[in-house]
């Protein structure tokens, strides 16, 4: 009889993948994104906005940390019409918690997702 070691390392030993879920779900597999609780509790941010923020901090910590899709793309994830996603971008901007920076026509834009708690 093998200890768990043994076997995992039977298993996944020549895996070229620095993490394994073992016994993970199609669900699992996908990842979790943490959201701050100021966020999540902040009572002067939308429920969408909120959405929003959370899908645009779930790229950030996609697999390449940086590349960050368009407005379409966060809508279609988020179940929403872009424009909706263009609001609660201001909303997040307003409230301090975002800081948007355009780097010029047809170039992608910067988020910086700020993690002090701000006054607002």
């Amino acid at each position: 009889m093998y200890d768990i070691k043994t076997i995992l390392k039977k298993r996944y030993g020549t895996s070229g993948q620095d993490i394994i879920l073992d016994g993970a779900d199609v669900v699992t597999q996908k990842g979790y994104t943490l959201i701050p609780n100021y966020v999540l509790a902040n009572d002067k941010l939308s429920p969408l906005s909120k959405l929003v923020y959370t899908m645009i901090l779930s790229y950030a910590w996609g697999q390449k940390n940086s590349a960050f899709p368009g407005q379409e793309r966060v809508a279609r994830d988020c179940g929403v019409s872009s424009r909706t996603v263009v609001r609660a971008i201001q909303e997040l901007q307003k409230q301090k918690f975002i800081t948007v920076i355009r780097r010029g026509r047809g170039l992608t834009n910067l988020y910086v997702l700020h993690f002090k708690r701000r006054r607002v």
